[in-house]
């Protein structure tokens, strides 16, 4: 069976989380992995939510190699889709279905990287592991982090290789293939404004919680927050400085970098460094009031807040702060129990130089930057078990194709020529890492 089919049959597995339904996923590919002649191990955190890892033998000189995905996809609007969004249909050059792009492309990738290796039967010194996870578009409480906490032996890995990473960006005639070697972490914060209730009929505008959090809103969102440079950024903006005909040094001035931002071509690579160079705190979801005829003595803003590697919960409030000033009775609340560190690995060594090389001996015009992820993926999970991690899922295709507003989107489809390329890119990657 090729690559497009198991794409379609995965897309075909309604795994919307939640609920979750991963079972049917990793129930289908255990079963393609046991044909091999590999003993998947399918295993349920909660009814329904499945999990499956296998591992190709090495020798066992060096520890394993991680391939690591998640099998759930997030809920769909039917009436906005052009097809069936879980139909899994051939359309316009593109397989078009939930998890097109998020990430069951990823998930048929790293399984016939495995159907490979039982195939070719290459003699490596690492294992390597495949574990289709449940849950990340949620939580990974019921994925892998489940298998970190509970089956640590199965996946305990040196390197993991996943999303986010490996798909072109075009700016002018250049190609940039970005590897993610890290990401923002988590803090969410809550503004919380406060002042005397009263009735709706003759409301005291001069002390009013809603106006008081309005204002603070106005003020955290009239402007980014303080632009900050990491290691990793650092190194891409010096790659790109010839590419864009910029001095690095004047690209490199944090001080002025927000001026320079609309010069750099590609919308994708702008919105990219204005995300992963500095910490941001999103106001998301509001709540005032329960009644439409009493004004409200407290209004509140939950902030999806993300810190760069090298900051903390402490410097994220610092900014926002400073961003809405301290003439409003407004506090800022943080919710810890929902933080996740941020990650970041190092742009350079064996394995960074291995998985470069892979890509140029595919596309010689790639430029291979390294790339901070604004978002979060399932990679923090794997902190207890000193991963290195990377966001390594190769595709290909053409400047026209405008993914980035098809995932978790409307219409989320993928050109059908985009994968086989990536298989053969991943697989060769597979081995200059475990040879």
């Amino acid at each position: 069976m090729n690559a497009i089919t198991h794409l379609q049959n995965l897309i075909r597995l309604d795994t919307t989380n939640p609920p979750g339904n991963e079972i049917l996923a990793a129930t289908y590919l255990a079963e393609h992995l046991a044909a091999a002649g590999y003993e998947p191990v399918v295993l349920e955190s909660g009814p329904g939510r499945g999990n499956v890892v296998t591992r190709y033998r090495g020798d066992g000189s060096a520890r394993p190699l991680l391939l690591y995905n998640h099998l759930d996809v997030v809920p769909v609007e039917p009436e906005q889709w052009t097809h069936p969004p879980f139909g899994g249909e051939i359309h316009d050059g593109c397989v078009w279905g939930r998890g097109a792009l998020d990430m069951k492309n990823v998930v048929t990738q790293q399984l016939m990287v495995m159907l490979r290796l039982a195939e070719h039967r290459p003699a490596l010194r690492r294992d390597v592991i495949f574990a289709g996870c449940a849950d990340e578009e949620v939580s990974g409480k019921m994925g892998l982090q489940f298998l970190v906490r509970e089956h640590r032996q199965l996946i305990d890995a040196e390197i993991g290789l996943s999303e986010s990473g490996a798909t072109p960006i075009y700016a002018g005639e250049h190609v940039i293939y970005p590897i993610q070697v890290g990401e923002k972490g988590n803090c969410r914060l809550v503004l919380r404004a406060q002042a005397a209730p009263g009735h709706g009929a003759s409301p005291d505008y001069t002390h009013f919680a809603n106006r008081y959090l309005a204002i603070a809103l106005e003020r955290l969102t009239r402007q980014p927050l303080p632009t900050h440079f990491t290691p990793t950024v650092c190194n891409l903006l010096r790659q790109l400085a010839p590419l864009l005909g910029i001095a690095a040094e004047r690209l490199l001035d944090p001080v002025h970098f927000d001026a320079i931002l609309p010069a750099i071509p590609g919308e994708f690579l702008r919105q990219a460094l204005l995300h992963t160079t500095r910490n941001s705190a999103a106001p998301t979801l509001l709540r005032a009031g329960a009644k439409i005829n009493v004004v409200p003595s407290v209004a509140e803003a939950s902030l999806d807040g993300r810190i760069l590697p090298g900051f903390t919960a402490a410097d994220l409030i610092a900014e926002v702060r400073a961003a809405i000033g301290d003439d409003l009775p407004v506090e800022i609340l943080h919710l810890p129990e929902h933080d996740y560190p941020p990650l970041e690995a190092p742009s350079s060594g064996p394995v960074w130089e291995a998985l470069a090389r892979t890509l140029q001996a595919h596309d010689p015009r790639a430029i291979v930057a390294p790339n901070l992820l604004a978002g979060a993926t399932d990679a923090k999970h794997l902190l207890p078990l000193h991963t290195q991690t990377f966001g390594f899922s190769p595709m290909h295709w053409g400047p026209d194709f405008q993914w980035r507003g098809l995932v978790h989107g409307h219409d989320e489809r993928i050109p059908v020529t985009a994968l086989d390329w990536g298989i053969d890119v991943l697989y060769d990657a597979v081995l200059a890492l475990s040879r």
